[in-house]
């Protein structure tokens, strides 16, 4: 996996499976960083990615999020 920055690699680079926490959201659109941060998608959070195909579904607490991929991209991690 390759990192993008100091804030870890984007969600879309972990493996079905793989746990890691929230380090930031980089979203350059105001609207998908309010609609991220409004579903629970937080700094500090944990997070598991469920599928890839045919969108990026994760799970932050108790709830299961669908995304496509350039929204997914914006969220950086750090493997658990």
């Amino acid at each position: 996996m390759k990192a993008l920055d100091e804030n870890g690699i984007s969600l879309v680079e972990l493996e079905v499976g793989e746990k890691a926490i929230i380090a930031g959201i980089e979203a350059k659109d105001k609207k998908k960083m309010s609609k991220l941060l409004a579903l629970g998608v937080l700094p500090g959070m944990k997070v598991k990615l469920l599928q890839k195909f045919p969108s990026f579904v994760f799970k932050v607490g108790n709830t299961k999020i669908a995304a496509d991929e350039s929204i997914s991209r914006n969220i950086m991690v750090r493997k658990d």
